[in-house]
């Protein structure tokens, strides 16, 4: 058998001229090292002073859990219909109980009360209501979390008056919410008081013709459980009547207050470090695409063919009319 020796062959493949060279780079980078540093630096420096002259804002919040249905006789009374209140709930489009109480601290009327009440148009420096009230609403965040709590923030240069604008808003809201809750309970008072008057009148009707019907006759009988049938609404209308009495005198918190706001110690922005780490690292990515765009543009008279790119280049960026 003959042995047969592989022999290497040479390459003589050129490298396309269009193949990016690593050595290339770092040459172009080399070149033009003073502008790349130089141009960093002096963002470095712009966006230190800029971030020193920004005012640090403190962020206060409070965390609440809304009234529960248990706090009111006529809640517990609602809370009856069990899946018929469910689908009552649903057909009116609230999914989270919670969204509501979002909603009253995020409207106008509490909104505007926490403004008059803090003095914020001149807190602010606005010259009207409706401006101080969209200050106000660009500073503070109200969400509601998966535990079925509602977290109030707040934020100003004044770390006192970001905890006074959080603890406020759960003030107005609570009022708010006690002024319904009265409004319910007068006038679930006064229709029991109504129908009390005329269950009276009725249970003394029944009284006298008991009294003028024989113990002997059918009548009696009739007017007997008439009477007995009157006196038990008559008790059913007391107990309902003192019961709406207590919800109408009731004077307590509906809200449960679990973190009451307090005067942060730590700024809560703006991260100075932040801002000058981006704007470092933007001007070195730019001085970077500066640096080979100009060694691209210097190089096009010198190479026909790269001129010619550039022109197309030139072109394809004009606009058209």
């Amino acid at each position: 058998m003959e042995n047969q020796t592989n022999t290497p062959v040479p390459d003589n493949r050129q490298p396309d001229d269009d193949e990016i060279n690593l050595l290339d780079l770092l040459i172009v980078l080399a070149k033009h090292k003073k502008r790349i540093i130089g141009a960093t630096f002096v963002a470095a420096l712009l966006a230190v002073g800029y971030s020193l002259s920004l005012p640090n804002i403190y962020t206060s919040s409070t965390k609440i859990l809304p009234p529960q249905q248990s706090q009111s006789s006529a809640s517990a009374m609602l809370s009856q219909l069990g899946g018929l209140a469910g689908m009552a709930g649903s057909s009116l489009g609230i999914k989270n109980p919670n969204d509501l109480y979002v909603a009253m601290l995020k409207s106008r009327s509490v909104m505007e009360k926490v403004v008059k009440r803090v003095d914020l148009q001149k807190v602010y420096g606005q010259e009207t209501l409706n401006g101080a009230m969209s200050a106000l609403e660009g500073s503070t965040v109200i969400s509601s979390d998966k535990g079925g709590f509602i977290v109030v923030e707040v934020s100003d240069k004044d770390p006192q008056l970001a905890a006074n604008l959080a603890n406020t808003f759960i003030e107005e809201l609570n009022k708010l919410l006690q002024t319904n809750l009265l409004t319910d309970a007068s006038q679930k008072r006064t229709f029991l008081e109504q129908q009390l008057r005329q269950a009276k009148n009725k249970l003394t009707d029944a009284e006298l013709v008991l009294d003028k019907t024989p113990n002997t006759s059918l009548q009696y009988l009739d007017a007997l459980r008439n009477l007995k049938y009157q006196e038990a609404l008559w008790e059913i209308l007391v107990k309902q009547f003192e019961m709406a009495k207590m919800d109408e005198a009731k004077d307590f918190p509906l809200i449960q207050v679990l973190d009451k706001a307090t005067p942060p110690e730590n700024k809560s922005k703006p991260k100075r470090s932040l801002i000058v780490m981006l704007a470092t690292l933007a001007a070195f990515f730019l001085a970077v695409i500066w640096a080979f765009v100009s060694e691209a543009w210097a190089r096009s008279g010198s190479d026909p063919e790269q001129g010619a790119r550039l022109q197309e280049l030139r072109r394809a960026f004009r606009w058209r009319a």
